[in-house]
């Protein structure tokens, strides 16, 4: 049996030994290339690869109703007004929310039949009162000019419930004479908003 492994000598032995550190060298240089690189490419970059679900049963939503009536109808006629700077008029009437969502009311007055001179004298109060009795000039409540009138928030009225209002005229003191016997038309919307509470 012949021997074909040359007998190892000190200098190859040192040759096989720096080759291996400098490849250990290269090998970790690369290394530390490869992590500074990818450290670069990914600074300010925050991710996440998250997920998740849930599953609920099916739900249903249904929209109330809200509908008002005034004394017992979709509009009414509240009659002739006559007040006089020393007596208010007052009229009461009931608006009935035939819904099913609580209203919050709120009013508003528009002039109908031009009568400029007597409209800038003449203001107008609404009241929520207990009943139609209670219902008298003075009572609390924004009390404003007639063109232009706006009540927000004048009162809540629950589903199927009705309330009573007090609607005061009233022609301001000191108004001239030449105001006498003019008339003027009015409309009052009330408006409902579905309750948010």
């Amino acid at each position: 049996m012949v021997n074909t492994t040359a007998p190892v000598t000190r200098r190859a032995l040192r040759a096989r030994r720096r080759r291996g550190r400098l490849h250990s060298l290269l090998v970790s240089t690369l290394a530390t290339g490869v992590a500074v690189t990818l450290g670069v490419a990914s600074a300010g970059v925050t991710t996440a690869f998250l997920t998740a679900s849930a599953s609920a049963p099916g739900g249903t939503i249904t929209a109330g109703t809200l509908e008002l009536q005034i004394n017992g109808a979709p509009s009414a006629a509240l009659g002739a007004w006559e007040p006089t700077p020393n007596t208010p008029a007052v009229k009461s009437f009931t608006i009935t929310n035939i819904g099913d969502a609580t209203a919050d009311l709120s009013a508003a007055i528009a002039v109908t039949a031009p009568a400029p001179a007597l409209a800038s004298h003449v203001t107008a109060r609404l009241t929520p009162v207990a009943n139609a009795a209670a219902c008298v000039a003075g009572l609390a409540g924004t009390q404003a000019p007639i063109r232009g009138y706006a009540a927000t928030n004048v009162a809540s009225v629950a589903a199927g419930a009705s309330r009573v209002f007090c609607l005061e005229m009233a022609i301001t003191p000191g108004a001239p004479s030449t105001v006498a016997g003019q008339s003027l038309a009015f409309t009052m919307t009330v408006s409902g908003l579905q309750s948010a509470s």
